[in-house]
């Protein structure tokens, strides 16, 4: 939705339509996520990326967080359409991510795709496992994708992987493999540590 507008990691111009679109579209995604896992009963608490920027004022991010996961909920935020001086610009849900990671050094984080994991080269074979350094030599393309696609997805992965935190690559589609991630289980899809 994003690229068909122009709208990129990039501040540019762009239409109302296709900033309304856009936003529309990641606020969508979101509630399809919450959807599934309240099924699992996971007590999601969706927030826009910029409410956690709101709170830095008040209360620092990480006690905002950390109190949300005190009191049974699982916070959820998602990548959004800024407004800058220069134009509107994606905030990535992956740079989102790596932020997060260096405020809570959690366990795991989740990247839900809309394939299986990573593939082998030229392959439709799931990579079970990567290393940091592994990532760094692989030869991706940045894709399709208005923020990078997945070579920005495992260079984030690598860098929160790097910290400590097991990372993992699952399809969002199949329910009971994204359970399975979010609780720290096995399932089908890859897994980025050091």
């Amino acid at each position: 939705m994003a690229k068909q507008h122009g709208i990129s990691s990039d501040a540019s111009e762009a239409p109302a339509v296709g900033v309304a679109q856009t936003r529309s579209a990641m606020y969508e995604l979101n509630r399809m996520i919450c959807r599934t896992m309240m099924e699992f009963k996971l007590n999601p608490y969706p927030f826009s990326p910029f409410d956690a920027v709101s709170r830095a004022g008040k209360i620092p991010v990480a006690n905002w967080l950390r109190s949300l996961l005190k009191e049974g909920l699982t916070p959820v935020t998602f990548g959004d359409v800024s407004l800058t001086p220069a134009g509107f610009k994606v905030l990535s849900g992956d740079v989102i991510m790596l932020d997060l990671s260096k405020i809570l050094a959690p366990e795991r984080a989740v990247f839900a795709l809309d394939v299986d994991g990573v593939y082998e080269e030229n392959t439709r074979v799931i990579v079970p496992e990567l290393s940091p350094s592994k990532i760094r030599r692989m030869a991706v393309p940045g894709g399709d994708d208005a923020t990078g696609g997945m070579r920005l997805k495992l260079d984030v992965a690598a860098k929160i992987a790097s910290g400590g935190t097991r990372v993992c690559f699952v399809s969002g589609y199949r329910r009971n493999e994204f359970s399975k991630a979010l609780r720290g289980m096995d399932f089908y899809g890859t897994v980025v540590r050091s």
